[in-house]
């Protein structure tokens, strides 16, 4: 493969053993079909001068929308390409039966403009950064402004669709989404919408988000398997804190354990009735709130190591445990952080600003995208479903015929300067 320098990306297979790795479509057994490294440029091969074809193209209106990136201080990702594993020759050759056409389309729904548009920029910039990445021949990525309203959203989607677009990533939240939805769910369009609102998803209409539910069954799950029992809970009211309940709720009953206290809000006269109790305290909160709650739990007597906290992927955030004792050794379930570390660090190198934590729902899109487009394999739902599965920068995912996604999660500890992960995710899916 041949990056936007004209220089020869082809890896060797033992530098993934030793550690490395990014987008790839997944093969259990040590067989993968591309892979990402960060480092070791003394594996390239020799230069052969072929320069890429891949494209971003911009309205007029927008031409300053997705810059340019600087490519001398850019990381060196590279890939490799595999073989497809036996199991999956059937659903491939459906797959090819629409394959991409040559100079593949793909547009992108975002927020590029308004109070949400630095956003939406720095989200173009992640999928312009796995164009650049991944290198791919004849791919155009199309940025279109929703400009963060779901009016703004269908204008932006038909626009994409009359522009000849072969797949929408975007928009990013749920309102644009279920607007969108009706325009292009009975087109042959397929759409990789950002929203973690999972109730969205139908066949063609795919959830890239991070779904809540299945961060609380992981943490729960891991919880129990550690021998505890005895559960409470503090969730926050409103929609998430809704879902969040639920999913706990039935998570414990599950298992076999118990909850012994639920709180909502911020109260927490409950919990700390029943502190001698409570094995493990379930706080699904983030920023203020789980600072507010964290503090009167201690100020009411709750010692640091009595009670394991358990949270969700809101503490997948820089310092969350700083200054908060009782955080500290806390779990939550989360995509492992390594992968995003180093994409954090090549986007900064890139851009100049730090990425914000969503950046990468859209590179891993658009990388999706670009391993189909370089397989021949189309973007028609047997492809976009693989079973298989994809891994990115937020680990190994698979969207599902229902429209939600699966991700494999890992079970990540806070210590006082950031997290650690104590229970790793899988590395691939169990049929």
């Amino acid at each position: 493969m041949i990056d936007s320098k004209g220089r020869n990306l082809a890896m060797t297979f033992p530098s993934f053993l030793n550690g490395r790795c990014g987008f790839w479509v997944v093969k259990p057994l040590c067989v993968v079909f591309l892979f990402l490294l960060a480092s070791c440029a003394d594996e390239i091969l020799p230069d052969r001068g072929e320069p890429s074809q891949s494209t971003i193209s911009t309205p007029r209106a927008a031409q300053t929308v997705v810059q340019p990136r600087p490519t001398p201080q850019s990381p060196a990702y590279r890939y490799q390409s595999g073989v497809p594993r036996p199991q999956d020759q059937q659903v491939q050759a459906q797959a090819k039966a629409t394959p991409v056409q040559a100079g593949a389309r793909i547009a992108l729904l975002l927020p590029l403009s308004g109070r949400q548009g630095p956003l939406g920029q720095a989200m173009a910039n992640a999928a312009q950064m796995a164009v650049f990445d991944m290198g791919v021949t004849g791919f155009e990525l199309m940025p279109r402004d929703t400009k963060g309203t779901p009016q703004g959203a269908v204008k932006a989607a038909q626009e994409a669709i009359s522009s000849g677009a072969q797949l929408i990533i975007g928009p990013l939240f749920a309102a644009d989404v279920a607007a969108v939805k009706p325009v292009v769910i009975n087109t042959p369009i397929n759409m990789l919408a950002l929203s973690t609102d999972m109730s969205l998803g139908e066949n063609g209409a795919y959830m890239m988000g991070f779904a809540p539910a299945p961060q609380v069954e992981r943490v729960v799950s891991y919880a129990l398997s550690r021998g505890l029992t005895s559960f409470a809970a503090i969730v926050p009211i409103n929609p998430y804190g809704d879902l969040v309940g639920k999913a706990f709720r039935e998570a414990v009953q599950r298992g076999g354990g118990t909850i012994v206290a639920f709180e909502r809000g911020e109260r927490t006269t409950e919990i700390l009735a029943q502190k001698d109790r409570i094995q493990a305290l379930f706080l699904p909160l983030g920023g203020t709130a789980l600072r507010n709650v964290v503090t009167a739990l201690s100020d009411g007597g709750m010692v640091p190591g009595t009670v394991q906290i358990l949270g969700t992927g809101l503490w997948d955030e820089p310092n969350v445990a700083q200054g908060l004792p009782l955080l500290v050794g806390g779990w939550y379930a989360a995509p492992e952080p390594e992968l995003r570390t180093r994409f954090v660090s090549g986007y900064e190198s890139s851009f100049g600003q730090a990425a914000p934590r969503l950046a990468t729902l859209a590179y891993d899109a658009t990388a999706m995208a670009a391993v189909l487009a370089r397989n021949g394999m189309g973007y028609s739902r047997p492809s976009l479903t693989l079973s298989s599965g994809f891994a990115g920068v937020d680990g190994v995912f698979r969207l599902l015929p229902t429209g939600q996604i699966e991700r494999a999660l890992a079970v990540n500890e806070l210590d006082e300067t950031g997290s650690h992960v104590v229970d790793p995710s899988p590395q691939n899916f169990r049929r």
